[in-house]
């Protein structure tokens, strides 16, 4: 989990959905990096000798990738990095709940997101920002069977 994971429940049912945002929601559910495993590497051209390219080195570093909580590799960690949807789409969202605690869960994130329309004056009649209430309530839970403060 974050250091502090009411600060990212909070974070992620007041504000938009941003990559920063989805990436600490992946970390908190157990994606981790590391380096890559099937053999990317990070390989830059050491150089152009008449309009031709001069290969690296074969000391090239492995590349830097995420591994999802299953441990297997997703990809590669950067600018382009890619996460599953977590707050933008309630089916991924759920999909990352066990089947057995979604019904309750979506019931909490369902109240959580009334309350938070009624105290925010927001209409979110399309219910597009559920699935970050679905996580948020996820991660809660996750932190009070970890004995952390949710």
């Amino acid at each position: 989990m974050t250091a502090d994971p009411t600060d990212l429940i909070d974070r992620i049912t007041r504000q938009a959905p941003t990559r920063a945002a989805t990436a600490e929601v992946a970390r908190a559910l157990g994606w981790t990096t590391g380096p890559s495993k099937k053999g990317w590497k990070v390989v830059q051209p050491t150089g152009y000798v008449g309009g031709m390219v001069v290969p690296p080195s074969a000391e090239t570093t492995a590349a830097e990738v995420w591994f999802d909580p299953d441990g297997r590799e997703r990809g590669l960690t950067g600018p382009n990095e890619e996460f599953p949807p977590y707050l933008t789409s309630l089916d991924t969202a759920l999909g990352a709940v066990p089947g057995e605690r979604r019904a309750d869960l979506l019931r909490r994130a369902l109240d959580r997101h009334r309350d938070w329309q009624a105290e925010s004056g927001r209409d979110d009649a399309a219910l597009s920002r559920l699935a970050a209430f679905v996580i948020a309530e996820w991660l809660a839970e996750r932190a009070m069977r970890r004995n952390e403060t949710p």
